[in-house]
């Protein structure tokens, strides 16, 4: 029985990914909000949020959605938000950032907003870019201050191939317990994060 639900599945999950990622692609492609061509002018167009220090017990999850202004730097317009924080010259620091899945993961066809990660001055000049972690939705990278100041962090949507798959999980399968289904998340031009600064102790 589960060999010929298998087949369904499958077709349905592709064919949702399909539809949707066409729907918010378009949606990008028709938006009016301002595109960012530099960093410098990432952090003019978008108000900056404080980066919360530490993941606390209940992180707040930023949206990142079509009324956010887009970057086009290197990549595919993609909308963005951005964080600021202050360092010390020589301070070592730690970025995370976790993309979370769309509409809390229910059902097969899952998507995910992939984050392109970046670090910039206040003057806007790149400190570091393409951040990576254990993987593409969990970011965790350590850097060192170069100068005292404040410094900001962009989250943009990674929208150079939509709906390709980020990443794949294990799904139980409905009314088969302990049965699991390898299903790939796919990216999507928008989504929800977590972002939180770490600052190692000594």
């Amino acid at each position: 029985m589960l060999k010929s639900l298998l087949p369904v599945i499958v077709l349905s999950f592709l064919m949702g990914c399909t539809n949707h990622s066409a729907i918010n692609q378009e949606t990008v492609s028709s938006s009016t909000t301002p595109i960012a061509h530099s960093f410098e002018q990432a952090i003019q167009l978008a108000r900056a949020t404080p980066l919360p220090v530490d993941r606390g017990l209940f992180p707040e999850r930023w949206e990142i959605d079509a009324s956010d202004p887009r970057l086009e730097v290197g990549q595919a317009p993609g909308n963005y938000r951005v964080f600021d924080f202050k360092l010390r010259k020589g301070q070592t620091y730690v970025i995370n950032v976790i993309s979370m899945c769309n509409n809390m993961c229910f059902g097969f066809s899952k998507t995910i907003l992939k984050p392109r990660v970046t670090v910039v001055d206040s003057q806007g000049k790149l400190v570091a870019d393409h951040l990576e972690g254990q993987n593409p939705l969990s970011i965790e990278w350590s850097g060192v201050a170069p100068a005292d100041g404040r410094y900001f962090l962009i989250v943009s949507a990674d929208n150079e191939k939509p709906g390709a798959t980020v990443l794949t999980v294990n799904a139980p399968v409905p009314g088969y317990t302990g049965m699991i289904v390898p299903v790939g998340m796919a990216s999507a031009p928008f989504g929800k994060v977590i972002a939180y600064l770490g600052i190692p102790e000594g």
